[in-house]
């Protein structure tokens, strides 16, 4: 009986740790993720103070590289749901028909 008890006391202890480590895992990626976030937005807005007029070609293709990488970048981020017009118009309907 005591070993059972043991036993279960130790399961339960395994799964609550099991638990919370991707939660902590998770808050940690959120955060590294608003960091680079922050960070990508600053650059835009470098960007956009530049004088693009004083640039040489290759420079500004640079430039339009850098700005082309970080939008696929969050893009690729599956936090977002994107929804195309027809989509939106389908959903509208099919709530109007079931209300």
């Amino acid at each position: 009986m005591k070993i059972r008890t043991y036993f279960l006391a130790m399961m339960l202890v395994l799964c609550s740790f099991s638990m919370t480590a991707p939660a902590m895992a998770k808050d940690l990626a959120t955060t590294a993720k608003e960091a680079r976030v922050m960070q990508m937005k600053q650059r835009v807005e470098e960007i956009r103070k530049m004088d693009f007029s004083e640039m040489s070609s290759v420079q500004r293709k640079a430039v339009r590289t850098e700005l082309k990488e970080m939008k696929m970048e969050l893009r690729s981020d599956p936090t977002y749901i994107y929804i195309s017009g027809g989509a939106l118009l389908l959903i509208i309907i099919i709530l109007i028909l079931i209300l």
